[in-house]
């Protein structure tokens, strides 16, 4: 059964957009009114009842993720505590930290590797898509090397075990790291995270990323 990604909804309602993003049953609602929330909420509750849990202000914990909406025109988006767990939930104790999430080996595959047995190659699958989860979220850092190890869930080595907690060991050092978005004048949304570069060979970049979409 393939993941349950979440869904989003855009309705003008008095002239600004509401968004609703849902997750099976957990919902997040932004609006420039808080009345249009309240309104919106209402109608939820004549459907389904009041017993219907329910936060408002500037921080919000959805899916993981910690949304804090504190500074104007900027939201600031951690997962400080899901990778927390995902480390700590790690079959081997992580211990120490490392400068990037990868070495410059990190897409070379050995053919004799020895095959990881049953119970770590399932330990690796599963944690390889929790951090995937992350990697799309909050932490595009570690989203070259995650990317990778996704493509070696369904045989992995004992090389791409080590790979896998070189990243965690990077979280361990970097689990409070934050994304920050912001609009700026001209209405692009930019976002900025420092990564890993030079990792594969024929890699000519340095520096820092920066990501912008229209």
């Amino acid at each position: 059964m393939g993941r349950c990604h979440p869904c989003v909804v855009n309705k003008m309602v008095n002239g600004s957009q509401m968004t609703v993003r849902w997750h099976v049953d957990d919902l997040m609602i932004s609006h420039t009114s808080s009345e249009a929330i309240s309104q919106f909420l209402r109608a939820l509750k004549d459907i389904y009842g009041n017993n219907l849990a329910e936060t408002t202000g500037n921080v919000h914990d959805y899916l993981g993720m910690i949304f804090d909406f504190s500074e104007r025109e900027k939201v600031k988006i951690n997962m400080t505590q899901y990778l927390s767990k995902v480390i700590a939930d790690f079959p081997e104790e992580i211990i120490g930290k490392a400068a990037t999430p990868a070495g410059d080996h990190l897409f070379k595959v050995r053919d004799e590797g020895r095959k990881l047995n049953d119970e770590q190659a399932d330990a690796f699958h599963h944690t390889v898509y929790q951090l995937l989860f992350a990697a799309n979220r909050a932490r595009r850092d570690i989203q070259t090397a995650v990317s990778f190890l996704a493509t070696r869930v369904q045989a992995p080595d004992e090389d791409d075990w080590g790979k896998l907690k070189r990243i965690l060991r990077y979280l361990n050092g970097t689990k409070y790291l934050k994304l920050s978005i912001s609009v700026n004048d001209l209405g692009i949304l930019k976002w900025y995270m420092d990564g890993s570069h030079n990792v594969h060979w024929d890699c000519k970049g340095h520096g820092g990323a920066v990501f912008s979409m229209g």
